[in-house]
C-alpha cells in the first residue's frame, strides 16, 4: 500500500502489458476507459499506475486464495 508521501510506480502501455502479462491493447483500453489510474504525457504516451492495475485485477477475479495470481507476479518482480 502507498502512503501519502509516496510517488506511485507507473508504467507505460508496453511495460504494463509486459509485467501483467495482457495485451498492450487492453492495457491501453483499461487505462483509456478509467478503470485503471493513468495520465497521459505528450502527444500520446499514456503511463499507467501499477497499483490501480493490481487493485483492478485483484476486484475483477472470483475471490479464492489460488486466484491471488496477478499480485503475487506484480510483487514478485518488483522484489
Amino acid at each position: 500500500m502507498e502512503n501519502s508521501n509516496s510517488i506511485p510506480t507507473m508504467l507505460g502501455v508496453k511495460e504494463t502489458a509486459e509485467k501483467f502479462g495482457i495485451a498492450q491493447h487492453y492495457a491501453r483500453q483499461l487505462a483509456l476507459s478509467g478503470k485503471v489510474k493513468a495520465v497521459r504525457v505528450g502527444r500520446g504516451k499514456i503511463l499507467i499506475n501499477a497499483q490501480s492495475v493490481v487493485d483492478f485485477f485483484n476486484e475483477s477475479y472470483i475471490k479464492t486464495p489460488e486466484n491471488n495470481v496477478i499480485k503475487e507476479r506484480y510483487y514478485e518482480k518488483n522484489r
